[in-house]
């Protein structure tokens, strides 16, 4: 195959070389007119797709075949489930709580069913896993993404899903964010977050844990907006290191030479700040993406193809540099299976990862204090459940009162009843909760929420806390569905759980457990100095 590659690449045209080396992203809320426009001139070798039914990822991708000679490769983040890709499919726990439940053929088997989805529904590629390790507690970029701070319990979990996602070449799987992210509390979407580890630091860690991804044979390693001084040759005087995306030191250098990987080096998306702010001239961007050794830019500029195709003609990228590009894509399409005649299925029917989903969230519940043996709850028959929600809007949107539906409907369905309250006040608090037989206050923070620069807690949520009336109450539980380092924000709690997700599936475990159905058998997948020991 890699011969019929060569021939191929060999047989193509300049215009046709670059558009393989661009992934063009897609929206649900899209106007079709507008997209195929853009098409025309991207003439894009892969698109990009979030959230969309099976039928409009498929009719895109057809739509971009018309402008490209070659297989069109579908690309998505499924980070924790199909949900993430593919409309009305199922959202699964994050990848914390894959470390938490410790169990690798769970995970494989989840792997397996998510690129079965996937590929029924026409995705062919996964931005995933994330295989950062999340050092500091404070990182807004990673945090719940990450499936540890352990490098070998990140290369166990992470094998494990890369295995299931490629078996039959369902799926091709991705490896993110190179050099590494979670050393920096700071966010790359925003700006260029640092990596401030040591050489040696750094090889004994995220070093260890890509020579590990690059021998199971992973096809694809995403080049994340984080910068590597300690690898780093050249420092700008204005903007100082430089993200992954811009340094040949890192993906030329570092990846492709000392670590041997020869597969496809994608950017994370250009159009994050961490990326886009580094220019002086923002169409520079994919250039200099492409003249440092990366391979496939994510979320190009229209504009973008005419760029590249200039800047081979004026010898700043020479056309073997975009040759050996090509051939990295094509030998992930390769591997992907889009050379192949493929019997299109039918969608299939949820029940299997749904079964696998809900088991690894059962044993991902993680108890971190019972100091007055709380915990399972003692619940007569009918008791009456206040829950108390503190929630951030994820990307703006106002919390609906639905997000914990799940969970509501796990002990209504026990013969419970439950009172919500979103971002509730102290007095409002007092006033009414010795009315209930139990209180649940359950945060829904973290990376995955967008909480945006930070994961502390605002005021939009303390007030539920203030004069701590809420402490007061004998059956309190507190729940973080999301970041697990919350005891920084609330070292008074006596009682509290982790349950890494706000997934459906996670909601229902943690409503299992406290209702005594299930046992907490999740174990620490990180550390978290004074409060609780790593048990991975």
């Amino acid at each position: 195959m890699r011969e019929k590659i060569e021939k191929l690449v060999e047989e193509l045209s300049l215009e046709e070389l670059v558009g393989q080396l661009l992934c063009y992203d897609i929206y649900d809320k899209d106007d079709p007119k507008e997209v195929e426009e853009n098409l025309k001139k991207v003439r894009a070798g892969g698109i990009f797709i979030k959230s969309m039914s099976p039928e409009k990822i498929k009719a895109y991708t057809k739509m971009a075949q018309k402008y490209s000679k070659l297989p069109v490769i579908v690309s998505a983040d499924v980070e924790s489930g199909p949900g993430n890709a593919v409309k009305g499919t199922p959202n699964l726990p994050y990848q914390m709580a894959w470390g938490a439940a410790d169990d690798v053929d769970l995970v494989e088997k989840i792997g397996y069913y998510t690129g079965k989805i996937c590929r029924q529904s026409g995705v062919h590629w996964t931005f995933s896993p994330v295989v950062d390790l999340n050092y500091n507690f404070q990182s807004s970029d990673v945090n719940v993404r990450a499936i540890s701070d352990c490098p070998d319990h990140v290369i166990k979990i992470a094998s494990a899903a890369i295995k299931g996602m490629q078996a039959n070449k369902n799926m091709v799987a991705t490896c993110k964010h190179f050099p590494g992210s979670g050393v920096d509390e700071r966010n790359s979407h925003f700006l260029t977050s640092i990596n401030s580890l040591s050489k040696e630091e750094w090889m004994n860690t995220y070093g260890k844990i890509y020579k590990e991804m690059i021998k199971l044979g992973v096809p694809a390693i995403m080049a994340g907006h984080t910068a590597l001084p300690a690898y780093e040759k050249d420092v700008d005087e204005f903007y100082g290191y430089p993200p992954c995306v811009f340094s040949k030191s890192l993906m030329t250098d570092l990846l492709k030479g000392e670590l041997g990987f020869d597969g496809c080096i994608v950017s994370d998306a250009m159009s994050m700040i961490g990326a886009s702010a580094m220019v002086d001239d923002l169409k520079d961007i994919a250039v200099k993406f492409i003249e440092a050794g990366g391979d496939m830019v994510l979320f190009p500029e229209p504009t973008d193809y005419e760029t590249i195709l200039n800047a081979v003609k004026s010898g700043r990228i020479s056309i073997e540099r975009i040759k050996d590009a090509v051939s990295r894509v094509l030998v992930l399409k390769e591997r992907a299976g889009l050379f192949e005649e493929r019997k299109e299925e039918p969608l299939e029917d949820f029940e299997k990862i749904s079964y696998y989903g809900q088991k690894l969230a059962d044993k991902s519940i993680t108890v971190i204090r019972n100091v007055k043996n709380t915990l399972p709850l003692k619940l007569k028959e009918h008791s009456k459940i206040l829950m108390l929600t503190m929630i951030e809007p994820h990307f703006q949107a106002k919390p609906t009162g639905e997000e914990f539906r799940p969970m509501i409907e796990e002990f209504e369905k026990n013969g419970h009843s439950v009172t919500q309250i979103i971002t509730a006040k102290h007095k409002q608090v007092q006033e009414i909760m010795n009315d209930y037989d139990a209180v649940l206050l359950n945060c829904r923070i973290s990376s995955e929420d967008y909480h945006g620069a930070t994961m502390r807690v605002g005021w939009n949520n303390i007030m539920v806390l203030w004069r701590a009336y809420v402490l007061q109450h004998p059956n309190l539980v507190f729940t973080s569905f999301g970041d697990p380092y919350k005891l920084y924000d609330f070292p008074y709690l006596k009682t509290y759980i982790n349950a890494y997700s706000d997934s459906p599936y996670s909601q229902r475990a943690v409503a299992k457990f406290l209702m005594g159905q299930i046992k907490a058998e999740g174990k620490n997948p990180v550390e978290f100095k004074g409060y609780f020991e790593r048990e991975v």
